[in-house]
This record gives structure tokens, C-alpha cells and sequence, in this order.
């Protein structure tokens, strides 16, 4: 048993999560050191701004592109390091001309494990190390997925309170509308009513 905590804590993941404001234009890059056939992930959301959309890409080392996307609301990928050094992920917002943009994005490290330890293990431990493991990624995901839903409601309460702000001030250009209409339809119907005398 006491193995089976050491494997868990030693390939517990690493997880940075951001909230990024990116300008009219800009481009910002950001860097994860990782050593070859470490797992990595990279997954973002778009808040607020424009149209919901930015350009991401995710280069290695050497330069190669891994990931890209174009005009993405959102995106998950996720990767195992084919060499180690620096990766560098961008986030762009070029194709907007006016229109800031706020993200939330975060960059998931897996730890890799210690294959000394797998050695020490009995079948037993082995089974619960790995049922641990699994266990642990799903929680990381339903965790990813309590993270989008919570901004996907933020923007859509957005959306529904512009939209209801809306709705209220054009009814009421409609009703004051409505008033000076009906006030110039007294008066005037009254003018037409009214007997002048000529002298």
C-alpha cells in the first residue's frame, strides 16, 4: 500500500491555469519544459470579446508546429514530448482589428513516473496504482469540464443580460414613442374640433 501512494504522489500532474487579455493584433507565447515521453495537454476557452475566437499553436523544440487551430472558441489537444526542451504555445489574436479578447487556457504536465518504483511493486499494487491513475484522469477531466461549463455560463449570462438590456430600452423608446404620438394626436385632433371665430 505504501507503494501504491508513492506512485500516486510521484505522477501527480502539474496544472497551470490562466486567464490571458490579449490586445487588437497581438500574439502572446508561453513555454513548457518537458523531457521526452512526458504527457502534456493543452486546453483553452475563449470569455469574452468578439466573436469568441483566437488562432492557437503549439510548436516543439526544434520548431516543428504540432497543434494548430484557427479561429477556435475553445480546444483541448493533448500530446506526449517526442524530445525534451521548450515547447512553446502562442495565442493570437491577429485576425481582430479592434476587438480585445479574454481567454482562460491551462497547460496540463504529467510527472512522468519513476520506473524504479514499478519494480519494488507486487501484481497487487501495480492493479491499484493503475486504478488510481485512471481515476485521478478522469477527476481531471470532469474538474476540465466544471471549468469550461462555468466560463460557457458566464458568457452565455452575458449574452442574456445584453440581450434583456436591450429589450428594455427598446420597449421603452417604444413606449415614449407611443406617448408623443397619442399627446400629438390629442392635440391635434382637438385643433381640428376647435371652432374659430373670425372677427
Amino acid at each position: 500500500m505504501k507503494w501504491t501512494l508513492l506512485v500516486f504522489l510521484s505522477s501527480v500532474s502539474l496544472c497551470s491555469s490562466y486567464m490571458l487579455y490579449l490586445d487588437a493584433k497581438a500574439e502572446e507565447c508561453f513555454y513548457e519544459e518537458l523531457v521526452p515521453n512526458q504527457k502534456a495537454g493543452l486546453s483553452f476557452e475563449v470569455a469574452e470579446g468578439g466573436f469568441l475566437d483566437v488562432d492557437v499553436t503549439l510548436n516543439d523544440p526544434a520548431g516543428q508546429l504540432i497543434y494548430a487551430a484557427n479561429q477556435e472558441t475553445e480546444g483541448r489537444f493533448r500530446f506526449s514530448a517526442t524530445q525534451g526542451g521548450k515547447y512553446v504555445f502562442c495565442f493570437s489574436n491577429a485576425m481582430s482589428t479592434v476587438t480585445p479578447k479574454v481567454l482562460k487556457f491551462k497547460m496540463i504536465v504529467i510527472a512522468p513516473r519513476d520506473s524504479k518504483d514499478d519494480k519494488d511493486m507486487t501484481e497487487e499494487d501495480k492493479k491499484i496504482a493503475g486504478m488510481i491513475s485512471e481515476l485521478r484522469n478522469q477527476l481531471k477531466e470532469v474538474k476540465e469540464e466544471q471549468d469550461y461549463m462555468e466560463i460557457r455560463d458566464t458568457a452565455h449570462g452575458d449574452i442574456n443580460n445584453n440581450t434583456n438590456r436591450r429589450v428594455v430600452i427598446w420597449a421603452m423608446f417604444e413606449f415614449s414613442l407611443l406617448v408623443c404620438m397619442t399627446v400629438g394626436q390629442i392635440y391635434y385632433i382637438k385643433r381640428f374640433f376647435e371652432v374659430r371665430r373670425v372677427i
